[in-house]
């Protein structure tokens, strides 16, 4: 299904790899519960190490979400080693003597694990908290200053992918418990049975999360959107400005050209050349309405008015004292409120306005709309009609 539907999304190939590989150390656990690697012991060493593929898969998987045009780099092989390593060791058993093999597996069985596979198990817990550190880390640096560079957050967020992750995070931490109680002698269930169930339900709703997220993804405004977030960020624009500390909001349409971020104190942008960037912009949103672009970011609308997106990004945050996102948003709020307040635009729901505006997402319009005006759309639209009577 991955392959058919959303193989487009290309961070896709690693959810579709990282669920194979989940299922295969699930099935590894059954086979050896129901005896089936008893009389297979080679198939049982095929099947071992495939854990150590799982944090760098997870990982890769975030990295290739936030950055969609990026492709699978000969650098990011690196991931990989460790697992091409440990099966490496193991070709001399492959290749050796079954009866070795099989006494080998039969202690494993019996609970008297060779020190490799003691070995092994400390390395995958480490590796794997290792990578799922990395990828809360990636995830929290991408979702910092979102808003100073898109106009619709809410599906670029990756809210439920930081969820997912905590929830792996836990999973290896009772797997971590679960495995030094078994050391001292005390089981829990057979191979581990607890993180193995918790492992499949997460691996199931990480996978479903990824199909129906990708749709979302996939969207021209939100793929073009994270596309523009990735290259404004890899430039030397994003290093500068994102995250930036911005001045104090103020109420919408005061210019306070007087005043300066810090940030940009030193960045060679003269008055005159603010104030014609300023007429650009106001012109571009009031009159162009540019701001009706769900997928609209800084870098699109810089392009548009022919100036630097740092140049822009001062202006906004210096003349207008705001990010880029409060400022777009704050003329879809003005344009859902006008057409709230217009009798004729009673035959329209509430939410196909705000589409029209601009807004991507029933949740964010919301929030954003509450935030502007301190009322729900609907108080809105019911405190106005008695207003017009």
């Amino acid at each position: 299904m991955l392959r058919q539907k959303h193989w487009k999304l290309y961070a896709n190939r690693f959810l579709a790899t990282l669920m194979l590989v989940y299922g295969l150390v699930l099935l590894n656990l059954l086979l050896q519960d129901v005896g089936f690697h008893a009389a297979h012991p080679k198939l049982w060493l095929l099947l071992s190490g495939l854990p150590l593929l799982s944090g760098p898969l997870h990982y890769l998987y975030a990295l290739h979400l936030i950055h969609p045009e990026r492709r699978f780099a000969r650098s990011e092989w690196v991931h990989i080693l460790p697992f091409i390593l440990y099966k490496l060791t193991e070709l001399p058993l492959l290749f050796g003597d079954p009866e070795a093999l099989a006494l080998i597996l039969r202690d494993v069985m019996a609970h008297d694990m060779p020190w490799r596979f003691f070995l092994f198990n400390w390395v995958i817990v480490a590796q794997s908290m290792l990578y799922l550190g990395g990828t809360l880390f990636i995830l929290h640096r991408h979702s910092k200053g979102l808003e100073d560079v898109v106009s619709s957050a809410h599906h670029l967020r990756l809210t439920w992918l930081r969820n997912i992750t905590l929830l792996s995070l836990l999973a290896w931490m009772l797997f971590t418990a679960e495995y030094a109680l078994y050391l001292d002698g005390i089981l829990l269930a057979d191979r581990f049975g607890v993180t193995g169930i918790l492992g499949g339900v997460l691996i199931y709703v990480m996978g479903y999360m990824g199909l129906a997220r990708s749709e979302i993804l996939e969207a021209p405004g939100v793929a073009s959107s994270m596309h523009d977030l990735s290259r404004y960020r890899a430039g030397p624009a994003g290093k500068h400005t994102v995250g930036a500390r911005l001045s104090p909001q103020r109420p919408f349409g005061i210019s306070p050209a007087s005043e300066a971020s810090p940030s940009y104190s030193k960045s060679g942008l003269s008055p005159d050349r603010a104030a014609e960037i300023e007429h650009l912009l106001r012109h571009s949103l009031e009159d162009e309405h540019v701001y009706r672009d769900s997928g609209l970011t800084l870098p699109r609308l810089a392009e548009m008015l022919d100036v630097s997106t740092h140049n822009l990004s001062e202006v906004i945050n210096t003349r207008f004292g705001m990010n880029f996102f409060d400022l777009v948003n704050g003329y879809r709020v003005r344009e859902v409120q006008r057409r709230l307040e217009d009798e004729e635009s009673r035959q329209f729901t509430i939410l196909a306005i705000a589409f029209d505006a601009g807004f991507n997402s029933k949740t964010s319009f919301n929030t954003i709309f509450k935030k502007h005006t301190g009322m729900t759309p609907s108080e809105y639209r019911d405190f106005e009609k008695p207003a017009r009577g």
